[in-house]
């Protein structure tokens, strides 16, 4: 599928490609013994595999259930209508791919290059690198859901099951249907279990709050089936009605004249003046994760005067997250908010960077000078450290704004520091961690490499 290798940027001696084989049910059958007795894999000629070990069969719910965020979805095939078992050999030591997983821009190139030619997303399940995956859809039936209303109101008060069959070996009869509801605090409120004679079978389930199908052969215990879907109770309307005057005002010489609109909204079915039980879960749920998350230090406001308890949050996390490298990026980042940061980890010799845009002032060169004469003020040999500080000068890099917190592990963490470190806690900013933490990792591996050059470095640790 790729006309010739695409090469492995800085691996002269590595390329790739995408190649697609239709073979029979047989080739595969034989390619999968191959695989569990010999730890081979061998179509034309062997595929070089690290020692790989077979996983139970997995059932993979389908794309289209939004409420489940299967990252494996991102690899697999057309894997819609009722989901896929897998059949997965894991290579669990992952020799052959560790160059991949050790440099994540390649590996976002890398999986950038396939999407652009299959609708994968390789980068985003890097675990399963180096592992083959057989992939066996479930196609033997269809299946339809419908909703039973009553007559006066028309209100929910179940679901309609047609199971279609599309194979002479899948009997009806042999399947179960359950049904379980889950509430906000995830408890199962309520369940039934349904034998299935025939192709439409309607089920009574009077209420709705997030109700799970599951469809199971009750011969081999295999689940066929698997969705979540909810129930709509009460409609919210909006409308934007647009104003016949336009908004009209001038900045400096200019006038502009915006056409603006009125938000009209109405509630289809109307709201009781009650709280229904799910919304006080929720109140409470959402009181409990915001605690959690300041215990965590995943989300603490600040509101000024908490200057010892900002900096020794970021001390917290620096300890607790540290022992694989912290990258500090901030544009005001002086020697002292160094040493009041990164010289506070407890573990010797982690690799520590951090970039500044060295704009203590409006003299760069001064800054750095006073950088290093901070940074020198300390002995090395006591200092147990392996840092390395650059900085924004002339043409190198970019100029940047954010400041970040850092740590590459192999699942990378990064916190937003929502402020510059001389500041933390004097004045109103948000501590939290960010959810894309891989990409403000690569973006910080970016500006690190244009910043590799000599006027660039401040100061580096023996």
């Amino acid at each position: 599928m790729t006309e010739k290798l695409q090469p492995f940027k800085g691996y002269k001696n590595l390329s790739y490609g995408i190649k697609r084989r239709i073979v029979g049910i047989e080739v595969a059958q034989r390619l999968y013994i191959q695989l569990l007795q010999n730890n081979k894999f061998s179509i034309d000629k062997p595929l070089k595999i690290g020692k790989v070990k077979l996983f139970q069969e997995q059932y993979v719910p389908p794309r289209k259930d939004m409420h489940y965020g299967i990252q494996l979805n991102n690899i697999l095939k057309n894997n819609f209508k009722n989901g896929s078992y897998t059949l997965e050999f894991f290579d669990e030591e992952k020799n052959n791919v560790q160059f991949l997983l050790d440099n994540p821009p390649l590996l976002n190139n890398f999986s950038e290059g396939i999407s652009s030619i299959l609708p994968i997303k390789i980068g985003t399940v890097s675990d399963r690198l180096g592992n083959i995956i057989f992939q066996l859809p479930i196609n033997n039936f269809d299946l339809h859901l419908g909703s039973i209303l009553g007559d006066n109101p028309r209100r929910y008060e179940g679901i309609k099951l047609e199971i279609i069959s599309k194979s002479e070996k899948f009997n009806l009869k042999n399947i179960i249907a359950r049904l379980y509801e889950e509430d906000t605090d995830k408890l199962i409120t309520r369940q039934k279990l349904v034998s299935i004679d025939s192709a439409v079978t309607e089920i009574d389930f009077d209420d709705c709050f997030g109700t799970h199908i599951e469809l199971i052969d009750k011969t081999t215990s295999l689940l066929l089936y698997k969705y979540k879907f909810s129930i709509m109770k009460q409609a919210h309307m909006s409308m934007n009605i647009i104003e016949y005057q336009n908004r009209v005002f001038q900045t400096d010489e200019n006038i502009h004249k915006l056409q603006v609109s009125t938000n009209a909204s109405n509630s289809i079915y109307g709201k009781e003046n009650n709280k229904s039980f799910d919304e006080w879960i929720r109140n409470r749920t959402y009181e409990h994760e915001l605690k959690e998350l300041e215990k965590n230090k995943a989300f603490v406001q600040y509101f000024g005067n908490d200057e010892v308890k900002a900096l020794n949050d970021v001390k917290d996390l620096i300890n607790k997250h540290g022992v694989r490298g912290i990258y500090l990026w901030d544009p005001y980042l002086s020697a002292i908010d160094i040493k009041n940061t990164l010289y506070h980890c407890k573990n010797a010799y982690v690799p520590m960077r951090a970039i500044s845009g060295l704009k203590q002032n409006n003299n760069k060169e001064q800054t750095k000078k006073a950088m290093i004469e901070e940074f020198e003020k300390d002995e090395n040999e006591f200092l147990l450290l392996n840092l390395e500080v650059r900085g924004k000068v002339g043409a190198n890099g970019y100029d940047f704004h954010d400041r970040f917190l850092i740590f590459p592990l192999e699942r990378p963490k990064v916190w937003s520091l929502g402020i510059s470190v001389n500041q933390l806690g004097a004045s109103h900013h948000i501590l939290q961690e960010v959810k894309n933490a891989q990409h403000i990792l690569n973006a910080f591996n970016k500006l690190w490499n244009e910043l590799n050059s000599e006027e660039c470095l401040v100061w580096k640790s023996n």
